[in-house]
């Protein structure tokens, strides 16, 4: 299970998105078939259940690993790098997770006493529907949120400060579109998923899982933002206070929030609470945002960066090309861009020949499957570099790893823009990222 979740979100980065639903649903197929099997055919117990379960881990492990062991995967095992001080820095960037889900146990043992204390039958039952029935639909708001943690650790990497706010922008509007939806969704067919979560003749049983439903839905749009903020304070590295909220989140605000609602309002404070859980947790947000003295507008204060984070626009410029004519101008507008950043005409001129030459060997390679393509070119000067990072939405093409495998004079003779490219860039950085070629070069 833990290796699975760890290649998984790798699969995602290389693109393979067919690869990572098909061990999903094998996964649950296996498990399925295998509960049925244990149970209808070997009439075995939670031993034999436990294994079933497992296997349909390993199944789920072997499909996703398979993957890695091809030629064209970017990524490679080794433990050539592990030492003492990546492992704590590991433990270091994950206690967040950690503390979230230790706390999570923690808050629900405690509210479960609560609860239990008021001696109401089905209470329990009914306050846990409302979990049972957000398993389903939580992706609305951690899907968002997961690929922000991904995306914003791309562009804090990249110092695009533009494409952070953007990312920033899509998942929290993206996921309060989607979980409004939810919400709306669960509080018309609240009592259609009464029945069909809590399988009770009582009709107050009935009447109680219905009102927590309805209640607690109202909670889910704020939950968007809780939860973009937690996992946006684990790609800044924001670790003490991402630990903090954590805790919040499952115990250190919803505990206090039920107690005192609980003998303010009775049963129904333990609905209640979870929408003032999340006013509470939101509020925390804000104020910490505004909190950051790195920015005056709340917008750049949203990104819990330093000031000198980032690249001043006079310093940057973005070009989009679909067509090969299009690339061709890149050039044109390189060597502008180098001599406005104080470069000789030598090196304005290099820097416009590697981009050109970069843009048609893309190209070359990936526009010619029939299908619409898109190269992103971003030129940046910093400190003494001149940087070009160009994205494109083509097949798989590791530049300097392609460039290793030409073995005769005729191969390396054809692909003379590439020689260029690979032997005049100071540096050459290739990543892929949610199916998309990535290269960065120094020049």
């Amino acid at each position: 299970m833990t290796l699975t979740r760890i290649l998984s979100p790798y699969l995602e980065l290389e693109g393979q998105y067919k690869r990572g639903v098909s061990s999903s649903f094998m996964m649950t197929f296996v498990d399925i078939a295998a509960d049925a099997f244990v149970i209808f055919v070997l009439h075995g117990g939670m031993f034999e259940l436990g294994l079933a379960t497992s296997l349909g881990y390993i199944v789920s492990f072997l499909i996703e690993g398979s993957f890695f062991l091809k030629s064209k995967s970017s990524f490679r095992v080794s433990m050539k790098e592990v030492n003492a001080k990546i492992c704590l820095d590991m433990l270091k960037l994950g206690s967040s997770s950690g503390i979230y889900r230790g706390s999570h146990a923690l808050g629900g043992m405690t509210i479960n006493n609560l609860l239990t204390s008021l001696k109401m039958p089905y209470l329990v039952a009914a306050y846990g529907v409302f979990a049972n029935i957000t398993v389903y639909v939580r992706s609305a708001w951690s899907a968002p949120a997961a690929n922000l943690l991904t995306f914003s650790g791309i562009f804090i990497g990249e110092e695009d400060k533009a494409s952070l706010k953007e990312v920033q922008k899509i998942a929290l509007v993206h996921s309060l579109i989607t979980s409004s939806t939810v919400a709306i969704l669960i509080f018309v067919f609240a009592e259609s998923l009464a029945k069909i979560f809590m399988k009770s003749g009582d009709p107050a049983a009935s009447i109680m899982a219905v009102e927590c439903i309805r209640v607690a839905c109202f909670s889910l749009p704020l939950n968007t933002i809780v939860k973009n903020f937690s996992m946006y304070l684990m790609a800044v590295k924001r670790i003490r206070f991402s630990n903090f909220y954590g805790f919040m989140i499952e115990c250190g605000s919803i505990v206090p929030i039920i107690f005192f609602l609980l003998n303010i309002m009775g049963y129904h404070g333990a609905w209640v609470a979870k929408v003032i859980n999340m006013l509470v947790l939101s509020l925390i947000a804000i104020i910490y945002i505004y909190m950051n003295k790195e920015a005056e507008k709340f917008r750049d204060k949203m990104l819990l960066l330093p000031r000198s984070f980032g690249i001043p626009p006079e310093n940057e410029i973005s070009v989009i090309a679909h067509s090969e004519k299009e690339i061709e101008e890149l050039s044109r507008v390189a060597i502008s861009f180098a001599m406005e950043q104080g470069a000789d005409k030598k090196r304005a001129r290099t820097f416009g020949l590697i981009t050109e030459e970069l843009g048609i060997f893309l190209a070359e390679h990936g526009f010619n499957d029939g299908k619409t393509h898109t190269i992103n070119a971003r030129l940046v000067a910093k400190n003494e570099d001149l940087i070009i990072r160009m994205r494109d939405d083509c097949k798989p093409l590791n530049l300097t790893e392609y460039y290793k495998f030409l073995n005769t004079p005729e191969e390396k003779e054809k692909e003379a823009g590439l020689a260029i490219i690979i032997h005049m860039a100071k540096e050459v950085i290739y990543t892929p990222t949610f199916g998309a070629n990535n290269l960065i070069l120094k020049i």
